[in-house]
């Protein structure tokens, strides 16, 4: 038997944690090396436990998935990144797989589903759930290069509105601390949502704390 494959799991659900634990160690193949909560300390824990695969969330306090992704990869961008979500929007599942991500599974998988993804993606081949397999997220699963993948990325004021809502600010006080009308903050959070596929300001903090933008 060679080596068996180190897998890290980065989940703020204790109860999937548990789940998952469980699932790895029903099989000879995976040694579970670690677990965190959220991202904050992903670069930290990786240099502690050296895992070859890690299991991540995309929506977490503190450091969501995309930006943990992001971190991991700096750190080693030999290790491999598994996304594991609830959501099988093609908007989260692109944003993660931009962040270097070389699969994308849904929480709803069976066992056997995730241990084979962890094997696979181990061999250096990438995975998606077939519930969000689309020509656009499969273009993003073959090949890492942002010109294959549709952009999703805000320009440099629509970033800086994104920061100054998860301020709290108001449009009118967003419009007085960019020196800008207040018409044209509506019309960058009106682009904001239909971009990222969000309704309100709450979604689009939720949004930028999963794509590292801000942090709550």
């Amino acid at each position: 038997m060679g080596d068996v494959v180190r897998v890290l799991i980065v989940d703020d659900d204790a109860l999937v944690r548990h789940a998952l634990r469980a699932f790895l160690a029903s099989d000879d193949r995976i040694a579970l090396v670690g677990e965190a909560a959220d991202g904050s300390e992903i670069v930290e824990l990786c240099t502690a436990v050296s895992p070859d695969v890690v299991l991540m969330d995309v929506r977490m306090p503190v450091v969501g998935g995309v930006e943990a992704t992001r971190r991991v990869l700096r750190w080693n961008p030999r290790c491999r990144v598994i996304a594991l979500t609830t959501f099988t929007t093609e908007l989260t599942a692109i944003e993660v797989l931009r962040a270097g991500a070389c699969g994308y599974l849904l929480k709803n998988s069976t066992p056997a589903e995730i241990i084979d993804a962890v094997l696979v993606a181990h061999t250096a081949h990438r995975v998606v759930s077939p519930a969000v397999q689309t020509p656009t997220i499969s273009d993003a699963v073959r090949s890492r290069d942002p010109s294959l993948i549709r952009s999703t990325s805000l320009n440099d004021r629509e970033r800086q509105v994104v920061v100054l809502i998860a301020a709290g600010l108001s449009n009118a006080e967003i419009a007085h601390a960019l020196c800008f009308a207040e018409g044209t903050v509506k019309a960058d959070i009106r682009h904001i949502n239909r971009l990222w596929h969000v309704h309100n300001r709450l979604q689009i903090m939720l949004r930028a704390t999963e794509l590292g933008i801000v942090t709550i």
